[in-house]
Parts: structure tokens; C-alpha cells; sequence
């Protein structure tokens, strides 16, 4: 078997003959990896490259449970659809309000009263993570938390959440308000599209306007940058966040991150559910970071590589048949030796009386680790010197009486 160095690895060979074209067999890509959550305590998890759709490592995705404050991102995309004034002014009421203080819900600190701005209730509903802001949005966007929440759950079906389904808008623990780890990424990686949504949430602080209680505007933190810095908790790559607790739903994070070319999306839930006061879903998300910087977007393969040949061996002459890539293929891997891509394929093969067909697998391994696998089968095509064949068919039949 023959062995040839790539720089890169293959996670996916579509090849091309100068000669013939073969048929791929079969294919399959690596799995993601199980190490990168190795001693983690969430129970669900989920990261993958939302430019190739690779899955870096993911535990139990699709497994139901609750979102908590991950919701505001779906309640914050929903208002950027609805509210094109940023300065339009919305004035706080007591049903925005009411029943926050005795739910325990995270508030930005808007009371009755108050006129802020749409630009202020987003920001109160990503940084602080306010119960006050959401609803502040629901009702200027479709006069109750009832009817917004429609709009919530029909946005959930366009994105493709099809594992959702939202009660609220804040993420109030509701045994009918639920997702899943693959889900809530899923929405994250379509809100970055929308680049208010990324400046809102990749912001570490803001103030609002004037309020009763604040006449200088409240000023409002991330809990992930604050909580970040305050227990000194490095998050490599990270560019913004979603953090969410409830005691069913324990310490989640919904992130996006920049490491080594990847764009990565990345959710880790249900961590610490009994302690309120945990940071123990940062310093997962910080492992999961640190775990990641191992791993590099890097071009596997360009179109026109060439990946395997055979020689044909005629009567009078010989041809060549390369196998190339059709494509230019990128892969997030892990750095370290260069993988090789094997082949069980025949260096040589002489034609004969009848077109013959050949099969074989392309592999490729790193780290003695089989990271992809595909059968080609290629035709290769009779004698094509007419008294080469007859000589060949004397031959045949000569050996034939022989062995008799």
C-alpha cells in the first residue's frame, strides 16, 4: 500500500480522473471530539464552525432542556425584526413589570414610569439580563408578552428550532418553555448575522437614558465580561455571550468565538443547577476556549490537488490516470504531524481482453487515527490494439487447452 504525505488532512474527497471517473463508494467524516468536554460538569454541550457546519465536540445536543435567559437572545432578535428607531421611546408600565420581584427575575432597574429608549431595553436585555427590558420590548412590539411570544415561537420555526418552544420572554422556568443545546446554538449563529444584535452583545458595558430612579442613566454590565474579570476567568476568542440561570435550568452560556480562523458557536448548559451564585459555567466555556485553541481552520486540500495514480500498461504504450480533487476543501484540525492519505489502489495494472473494473479506498489518518475513508471505482478500458487483443485471446485460449 502506498503512502503519501499531505499537509492537511481530507474531510471530504470528491476526485476527478484526467482519464476516467470513478464512483465514490462511501464516505465519513470525523467525529467530533469528546475530549474537548472531558471533566466538564454541564450536561448539555455544543460547538460547531458556523461557516462549514463542522462539529467540534457536543454532548447529548438534542436532548430537551430549559434555556433561561438564552431565551433574550430570540426576544432581542425578534424586537431588531419589529423596532427600526432605536431612539423610539417606550414608556414602562406596571404589566411590564409585574410579577418580576416575585419571580426572582434579573432586572436592568427600570420601574413605572420610566421613558427609555428601544436601544435601552436591548441593552437592558443582553448585559444585565433584564426581565424589565424583554418585556418592555413584547409589549411595544405586540401589546402583550402573550402575543410576542407568538412571534418568538414563529421566528423559532424559521431559524429551524424545531426542538423549541417558548412560553415567555425572559426564560422564567416553565416546564413548557424548553430547547435544546443544538437549538439554542442554531439561534445564535443566525442572530450574529444581524450586526446590531453583535454590538449589543459582544458589548462589556452601557448606559441608559435618564431614568427616575437613575438620573444619570443606569449603567449596565455583561454578566459573562463582568463575572469574567472579576473572578479572573480567561475567555480566549471570545467575542460575545448569553449567560442564563434558573435552578432547573442550572448555569448556561451561549457563546461566539474567533480561535486560530475558526468561527465558532458554542453553547454549554445545566451546570451548578443548585448554587445561584456559580461561575462554574465560565470556567467551562474557559476550558472549552482553551481546548479549542489545539484546533486551526487550515486548507486541506485546493482543486487540482493530486490525491492517487495508476498506470495503465498497453501493448505499445503506458498512460497515466490521476486522481484529483474536484474542489478547494478546509477543515478545522488539530495541529500537530501531518496526516498521511493511503491508498488500496494497484500502482500498475496491464489492460486486457475486456474493459476492467477496479476498486479500492482512499484513507486518511492522523495520529493513527482514521479521519476519512472513500471507495473509487474505475473502469479501465480493454487493449486497444486490435492484434494485441487477438494475441492476448490466442493466449488465453492456448493456456486454457493447455491446462487440460
Amino acid at each position: 500500500m502506498r503512502k503519501k504525505k499531505l499537509l492537511r488532512i481530507l474531510p471530504a474527497l470528491l476526485i476527478s480522473l484526467t482519464l476516467l471517473q470513478p464512483q465514490a463508494v462511501h464516505a465519513y467524516a470525523e467525529t467530533p471530539d469528546p475530549s474537548l468536554y472531558e471533566g466538564l460538569g454541564s450536561d448539555y454541550i455544543y460547538v460547531y464552525d458556523i461557516e462549514s457546519g463542522q462539529v467540534l465536540t457536543e454532548l447529548n445536543p438534542d436532548e430537551r432542556m430549559y434555556p433561561a435567559s438564552m431565551t433574550k437572545m430570540l426576544t432581542v432578535i425578534v424586537a431588531l425584526d419589529h423596532l427600526n428607531d432605536m431612539d423610539q421611546i417606550i414608556e414602562i408600565t406596571d404589566p411590564m413589570v409585574e410579577g418580576l420581584a416575585e419571580a426572582n427575575a434579573s432586572v436592568a432597574g427600570f420601574v413605572p414610569g420610566d421613558r427609555i429608549t428601544v436601544r435601552d431595553a436591548l441593552y437592558g436585555s443582553a448585559l444585565p439580563s433584564g426581565a424589565d427590558a424583554t418585556n418592555a420590548l413584547a409589549f411595544t412590539v405586540a401589546g402583550s408578552v402573550e402575543k410576542y411570544v407568538a412571534l418568538m415561537n414563529e421566528k423559532a420555526q424559521e431559524i429551524g428550532m424545531n426542538s423549541s418552544h417558548f412560553i415567555n420572554s425572559t426564560g422564567l422556568h416553565d416546564d413548557d418553555h424548553y430547547s435544546t443545546a443544538r437549538d439554542i446554538a442554531a439561534l445564535l449563529a443566525y442572530c450574529i448575522k444581524n450586526e446590531q444584535f453583535v454590538e449589543i452583545f459582544s458589548s462589556k458595558t452601557y448606559t441608559s437614558s435618564p431614568t427616575q430612579l437613575y438620573p444619570e442613566g443606569i449603567e449596565m454590565r455583561s454578566t459573562t465580561w463582568h463575572s469574567a474579570e472579576y473572578f479572573n476567568i480567561g475567555l480566549p476568542g471570545l467575542i460575545g455571550s448569553k449567560t442564563g440561570f434558573t435552578y432547573e435550568a442550572g448555569h448556561c452560556l451561549a457563546w461566539w468565538a474567533e480561535i486560530n480562523g475558526m468561527k465558532l458557536v458554542g453553547v454549554n448548559a445545566h451546570c451548578d443547577e443548585d448554587d445561584i451564585d456559580s461561575h462554574g459555567h465560565l470556567n467551562e466555556s474557559s476550558a472549552l476556549l482553551y481546548g479549542l485553541q489545539a484546533y486551526e481552520k487550515t486548507t486541506v486540500v485546493t482543486e487540482g490537488d493530486l490525491l492517487d495514480s495508476l498506470v495503465i500498461h498497453y501493448s505499445d504504450h503506458d498512460e497515466t490516470v490521476e486522481i484529483h480533487s474536484d474542489e478547494t476543501i478546509i477543515e478545522d484540525m488539530k495541529t500537530g504531524n501531518a496526516p498521511v492519505i493511503s491508498s488500496t489502489l494497484a500502482d500498475e495494472v496491464s489492460a486486457g481482453l475486456d474493459d476492467e473494473e477496479l476498486t479500492g479506498v482512499i484513507r486518511i489518518e492522523k495520529d493513527g487515527h482514521l479521519m476519512f475513508e472513500k471507495g473509487v471505482r474505475i473502469t479501465v478500458p480493454r487493449e486497444r490494439k486490435f492484434w494485441a487483443r487477438v494475441k492476448m485471446r490466442w493466449n488465453s485460449i492456448f493456456h486454457k487447452n493447455n491446462g487440460n
